[in-house]
């Protein structure tokens, strides 16, 4: 089938002009002022935007944590991800133990998508320690598209920051990306203990169980890992000013380190824990002060981050309230249907961010640094037909009700959205349009990226 798409404003990472944009099959064809195609439907863009499909890169969809599931599925998570815009999604293979075969761990996660997921995926790969050095079973990664390893330095599964070194560097050779999970293993634990023994452990004290200084200097440690190994790093859900502000010292220097943030992050506080709703706030790292959202801000907007994506992981209010303690409360938000509505209306409307930088953070930057550009992150000629139709003009206040999560709530509840998606493509299919989602389940594709 063809589209055309008349009348409305284009925006790229470069440059926002006035443009059609003439699709055919699963690609774009042309863009330009004054397009026709005898055989194409027509959709009109007046006075609309129109962006290339969101990438959110950093979700956790149908991912088990002991007996307990987050609340989407690939085929909710993706149906959340179609209303908001977002094409592409980068979900996670992530072994249980170490002695799991990650070549069997990655093929166990393409099945349990394949028939469910509505829009296109990606994958990273999570390792655990000791396959760090499993210079094989790594190569077979990069080899099949998964061109992005994730370690964390807290938790059960975390790797020493040698052993992230050795990460570092095996990555380096294959041209794949290390990401990382950023708090001081020790620094958490200190602060827990401290909480336990002064019986202070509920939900309410979860920003003080994660202090700031355990993000800040896992991140310094790790900056001095890459400055030796003169590798790239990318380092997820910046959550502290304080990490921001070593990243953006270390790029000056020349240094290819990459920083993602959230919306929770920007938009939210840890004044949130002390209201009764405690839990339903509670992810990790946790929120942190207004300074922090401001930090934040100013590091995106002078590309000292290059990333926001929403680390969705989503429970509901139930699974949230069955939890005693801030370490057993399942960690997570649900965020990937307003990741682009959101960042418009606080980062664009309010001037942090030009439309040209709000495309760079949500689809062109994540597209080059996990492999999938030109094919996805663009809209040129060739590059796959994922559009956004963005109406600036239209107002929604934020509930559950009009979100699709189910998890059954949103923690922007409230918030007044001025500017909203009102179409999404994709591939050629236009699978969203005013508020219903029109795809189906198993429409995506899984989308191999390529080595750096």
């Amino acid at each position: 089938m063809a589209w055309l798409i008349k009348g409305g404003w284009v925006v790229t990472a470069e440059k926002v002009e006035q443009a059609d944009l003439l699709i055919e099959g699963d690609k774009i064809v042309a863009r330009g002022p004054g397009l026709t195609a005898a055989s194409a439907e027509v959709l009109d863009a007046r006075g609309k935007y129109i962006l290339p499909g969101i990438i959110d890169a950093h979700v956790h969809y149908q991912m088990p944590i002991g007996n307990l599931w987050t609340a989407d599925d690939f085929y909710t998570g993706t149906v959340v991800a179609a209303c908001g815009g977002v094409t592409t999604v980068i979900d996670y293979a992530e072994p249980t133990r170490s002695e799991d075969r990650l070549e069997e761990v990655i093929e166990h996660r393409l099945r349990e998508a394949k028939d469910k997921v509505a829009v296109d995926f990606s994958l990273h790969l999570v390792l655990l320690p000791g396959h760090e050095d499993d210079k094989k079973a790594l190569q077979a990664a990069v080899d099949r598209g998964l061109v992005s390893f994730k370690v964390f330095t807290t938790y059960n599964q975390r790797l020493s920051y040698e052993a992230i070194g050795k990460c570092i560097q095996n990555a380096k050779k294959l041209g794949a990306l290390v990401t990382v999970h950023a708090e001081d293993h020790d620094l958490v634990m200190s602060a827990r203990k401290k909480l336990e023994a002064e019986k202070r452990t509920s939900a309410h004290y979860h920003a003080l169980s994660r202090p700031p200084e355990a993000e800040i200097e896992a991140v310094r440690r790790l900056l001095h890992i890459a400055k030796e190994c003169q590798a790239p790093l990318y380092f997820v859900h910046v959550s502290t000013g304080g990490a921001a502000e070593l990243i953006a010292g270390v790029r000056k220097e020349g240094l290819k380190v990459f920083g993602e943030t959230c919306p929770h992050y920007l938009l939210l506080t840890e004044e949130v824990y002390a209201t009764k709703d405690a839990p339903l706030y509670l992810m990790c790292p946790p929120l942190r002060k207004e300074q922090d959202n401001r930090k934040l801000w100013q590091a995106l907007a002078e590309g000292h981050l290059q990333v926001v994506a929403t680390d969705h992981c989503s429970y509901t209010p139930e699974q949230k309230a069955a939890g005693t303690s801030f370490w057993d409360t399942p960690a997570g938000v649900p965020g990937t249907e307003t990741l682009l509505p959101l960042l418009y209306s606080y980062g664009v409307r309010e001037g942090w961010l030009s439309l040209p930088q709000l495309v760079q953070v949500l689809s062109t930057n994540p597209a080059r640094l996990f492999g999938l550009y030109p094919r996805k992150g663009d809209l040129n000629p060739g590059s796959d037909a994922d559009i956004v139709i963005f109406d600036p003009r239209r107002e929604l206040q934020l509930n559950a009700k009009v979100l699709h999560s189910a998890a059954g709530y949103t923690p922007f509840a409230g918030h007044t959205l001025k500017g909203y998606p009102e179409a999404t493509f994709l591939r050629g299919e236009l699978i969203y349009y005013q508020g219903r989602f029109l795809g189906r389940p198993g429409q995506g594709q899984f989308i191999p990226g390529k080595r750096h």
